[in-house]
C-alpha cells in the first residue's frame, strides 16, 4: 500500500486534479513542448473517473466519482511562438467521507478539521491551463506554464461545512536541444489557499457538531456546543526540475520541490493552528538502446510544528527505490511491444513527537508491465497491463504506549492498511480512428488493488472519449 501514492504532478499531489496538459507533453519541463511534437490542434474531451471498495485508509471516502469535461488546443503562430491552453469543468463525487472538512486527505500531514460525522461532498470546481513557448535562438526554448484552478465542495449532511479553493501554479522553462542532445530546466511556484467553513446554527435547534482540530496521529482538540468554525490553510511553494537526453542511449531526469503551509482557524481573529513543511525529492536514470536499464529514487519529508512552542510535532518520511529492465520488440513498422520488469523497495517513518508515539513499515515490490501497439488502415490500437505485488520487507516497528480513543479508533486502521501485503492488476486500452476529417479517441482503464490476508479490495476505473480536430 506504500507504493500506491509516488512522487506526481503538483496539481495531482495537492488538488486531486489530472494534470491534462502535462500529460501532453514530453516531460515537466514546458519548453519541451515544441510545434515538433504537439499531439494535436483542437480536441474536446470527456473523462470518467470512479474508485471505491474496503481496502482504503480511513479518511478515504468510500466512493470516489469524478466527471470532467474539456477543451484543449494547440496552435503555432507567428515567428514561431507556440500556444497551448486548456479549459476544464469537473463535477466530483466523494461517498461517506469520515470525519474531515479539508478538500484532500492524502498528503499524510495530520493538521486536518473535522467534525462529528460522516457524509457526502459534492464538488463544482474549473480550471485553466495555458502554455506560450518560445524559440530563443535555433537550439534554445523558453517556455511559461500557467494553471489556476477555483472549486467549491460542499458537506450534504450537518453541519454542512463548505470548502472553498483558489489555486495557482507557474512554471517557466528553458530546453536546449542540438542534434539529438537535449537539455532542459525548468521551475515551479504555486499557491494552494483553501477556506473551510462551517455555517451557523443556532443551539436551539437542537443540533451541535463536535468540531476536531488533528495535530498528530492522537489526542486531537476537541470543542463542543459550537455553532460555527472557520479554517484557512494556505500552501506556497516552488520547486524545480533538470532533465538530459543524449540519444537513445541515456536520459536523466531530477526533480526537488520544497512547500510551506500556514493553517488559522477564527476568520477575522485568527488563531494559528500549525505549519507543516513538505520537501519532495525524484530521480530517474534510464542506460541503453535495445535493453533499457532505469533507476528511479523517490523521497519525502514533512514536519509538522505546533502554533506556539514552535517545536516539530509530528514528522514521516516516505522513500521508494526502484530498478529494472525494459525490453523492445518491433517486428515491423505498425507493430510494437514494450515489456519490463522491476524490483523496488519502499518504506514509510510516522512520528508523533507530542505523544511519544511511532510506526515504520518496509516494503518489498515487484512490477511487471507489458505495453502493446497496433496501427492498420488509419486506427491506432493501444493495450496495457501491469501486475504489481507487494511484500513486507521486514518486521514493522510501533510504538504505542501512550496511545488514547483516536488512536485506536484511526491510527489503528492506518496501521493495518499499511501493514497488509496487496497486489494490484490493471488493464488499459486506447483506440484512436479516423472520423472524417477528424479523430475519435477512445480509453479505458481498470485497476484492482487487493489485500493478501483479508477479503478487503479497492477497485479505480476510467473512461475517456475525445474529438480530435
Amino acid at each position: 500500500a506504500l507504493a500506491v501514492a509516488q512522487v506526481c504532478p503538483i496539481e495531482y499531489h495537492y488538488l486531486d486534479i489530472d494534470p491534462l496538459m502535462h500529460s501532453l507533453r514530453p516531460d515537466v519541463n514546458p519548453a519541451s513542448l515544441s510545434p515538433e511534437n504537439i499531439p494535436y490542434n483542437y480536441a474536446f474531451q470527456y473523462r470518467n473517473r470512479t474508485a471505491g471498495g474496503d481496502f482504503r485508509l480511513p479518511f478515504t471516502p468510500e466512493r470516489k466519482s469524478y466527471q470532467h469535461v474539456s477543451v484543449s488546443a494547440f496552435r503555432e503562430m507567428e515567428n514561431g511562438l507556440l500556444f497551448a491552453g486548456q479549459f476544464t469543468y469537473r463535477y466530483e463525487q466523494r461517498k461517506n467521507k469520515l470525519w474531515l472538512h479539508n478538500a484532500e486527505t492524502h498528503l499524510d500531514i495530520p493538521f486536518y478539521f473535522a467534525d462529528s460525522s460522516a457524509g457526502d461532498f459534492d464538488l463544482n470546481g474549473i480550471d485553466w491551463n495555458i502554455l506560450f513557448s518560445y524559440p530563443i535562438s535555433r537550439h534554445l526554448r523558453g517556455a511559461v506554464d500557467i494553471f489556476y484552478n477555483v472549486d467549491e465542495q460542499f458537506k450534504t449532511v450537518f453541519p454542512k461545512p463548505n470548502i472553498k479553493r483558489n489555486d495557482v501554479l507557474v512554471r517557466p522553462g528553458f530546453a536546449l536541444t542540438k542534434a539529438r542532445f537535449q537539455l532542459g530546466v525548468s521551475a515551479s511556484f504555486f499557491q494552494f489557499k483553501e477556506e473551510m467553513n462551517t455555517r451557523r446554527y443556532s443551539l436551539e435547534q437542537g443540533l451541535s457538531p463536535t468540531f476536531m482540530r488533528i495535530r498528530g496521529l492522537d489526542k486531537p482538540f476537541l470543542t463542543y456546543a459550537q455553532t460555527s468554525e472557520e479554517r484557512r490553510q494556505t500552501i506556497s511553494g516552488y520547486g524545480i526540475a533538470g532533465n538530459m537526453n543524449a540519444g537513445d542511449m541515456l536520459s536523466l531526469s531530477s526533480e526537488y520541490e520544497s512547500s510551506r503551509a500556514a493553517i488559522v482557524d477564527g476568520g477575522a481573529w485568527p488563531v494559528p493552528q500549525g505549519n507543516w513543511e513538505l520537501h519532495r525529492f525524484a530521480f530517474r536514470s534510464e542506460i541503453g538502446r535495445k535493453a533499457v536499464i532505469f533507476f528511479e529514487y523517490k523521497h519525502d519529508n514533512a514536519e509538522g510544528f505546533h502554533p506556539v512552542l514552535e517545536r516539530r510535532i509530528y514528522a514521516h518520511q516516505k522513500r521508494y527505490v526502484e530498478t529494472g529492465i525494459s525490453l523492445p520488440y518491433r517486428p515491423s513498422s505498425k507493430e510494437s511491444w514494450t515489456g519490463s520488469v522491476s524490483y523496488a523497495f519502499c518504506d514509510l517513518l510516522r512520528e508523533d513527537n507530542f505523544t511519544g508515539l511511532l510506526y515504520y513499515f518496509p516494503e518489498n515490490l515487484i512490477r511487471l508491465n507489458m505495453h502493446y501497439s497496433y496501427d492498420k488502415k488509419a486506427v491506432r490500437y493501444e493495450m496495457e497491463f501491469a501486475y504489481d505485488i507487494l511484500i513486507d520487507a521486514a518486521e514493522s516497528v510501533i510504538y504505542d504506549d501512550r496511545a488514547g480513543w483516536y488512536f485506536a479508533e484511526i491510527t489503528k486502521s492506518e496501521i493495518a492498511y499499511y501493514e497488509e501485503d496487496c497486489s494490484q492488476l490493471k488493464v488499459a486500452l486506447k483506440v484512436s480512428m479516423p472520423a472524417g476529417k477528424n479523430r475519435i479517441q477512445f480509453s479505458a482503464d481498470l485497476a484492482r488493488m487487493q489485500a493478501k490476508f483479508a477479503e478487503t479490495r479497492y477497485m479505480a476505473a476510467h473512461t475517456g472519449v475525445a474529438v480530435i480536430f
